[in-house]
Order: C-alpha cells, then structure tokens, then sequence
C-alpha cells in the first residue's frame, strides 16, 4: 500500500516526466528519432518497485501521453502498461549493480513497445499509422538505453534504501 506522499510522488514523477516528453522530447530529436522518456522512465520505475508499480506508471503515463498527443487513445496506455509489467518482473529476476542490465531492459523494452503499437494499430484497422521502420525503432531503442543513464539515477534518487543499493555504480 502506498502512502500519501509516494501516491504524491509517483504522481509528480510522472507529470513531470510527460511534460518532458511532450514540451523537450522533440527539441533533442536526432533525425527523426525523438527518445521517448516517459517510456524509458518507465522501466526504470519498474526496475525500482515491482511489476504493479511498473504498470500503474505506464498506464497513467501512457494514458497521459495518449491524451496529450494525437495518438489513438489507449494504445500508449497498453503498450506503456505491458512494458511496465514485465521490466518489474525482470527486476525480481535480475539482481545487479552494472549499467549494462538497465541500459539492455530499456533497449529491448522500447523494441516491444514499438511492436506492440504497430500490432495494437494495426488490430483497431488504423489506416493512417506510421510505417514499422526498422532502422527508426532501432534508433529509438539505442537513443533510449542512452537516456537510461540519465534517467535510472534519477529516479533511483527516489526509491526506498533497499532499492538504492541496487543503482549502479
């Protein structure tokens, strides 16, 4: 159960974080890839609590976005809330202090996100999606697993002490 100032906390984190997304995420574009930070800070909030928390995150954070975006209302939020699940699963499972582990969670993560937004799209007959562009979600995943080294630090900042002593070094 959360108390009051984590549900404050957890709401703050994720506002400020779709307000990034939404006002800076398109002025630190390279080409057309623009890093997508609310997904990257949501594995790493999945990597800090456990997969509920990872899920609530990406859903209000996914949802959020969804309705701050044109994009079609509740596939951020699906996609946001699947990632979010399993990258808390992960964290159960993987136990380590070096860089790599989060950088590789948000690299593969963000390779499903994308494909299960293609998939969700493509199931509700969207005929105006974007193409699946390999070389761009490939991009986007790299650009990602970089922004991790700023984000999981952040967040840990966050997290109880048990979680702290897990962040890198």
């Amino acid at each position: 159960m959360m108390t009051a100032h984590r549900r404050l906390l957890f709401a703050v984190i994720i506002l400020v974080t779709l307000l990034l997304q939404v006002g800076v995420a398109g002025e630190i574009s390279v080409g057309s890839v623009k890093p997508d930070i609310l997904l990257t800070a949501t594995i790493c909030w999945a990597l800090f609590e456990d997969p509920r928390q990872g899920a609530l995150f990406g859903f209000w954070g996914g949802l959020l976005e969804d309705v701050f975006t044109t994009a079609v209302l509740g596939v951020g939020a699906f996609a946001k809330t699947l990632i979010g699940y399993f990258s808390g699963e992960l964290k159960q499972r993987v136990v380590s202090k070096s860089v790599v582990w989060p950088m590789l969670i948000v690299f593969a993560g963000t390779l499903l996100h994308e494909l299960i937004k293609f998939a969700s799209w493509t199931m509700v007959g969207l005929e105006q999606r974007p193409p699946l562009n390999a070389g761009v979600v490939f991009g986007l995943a790299l650009y990602n697993a970089v922004l991790t080294l700023a984000v999981y630090p952040l967040l840990g900042r966050f997290a109880g002490r048990e979680e702290r002593e897990m962040l890198f070094q």
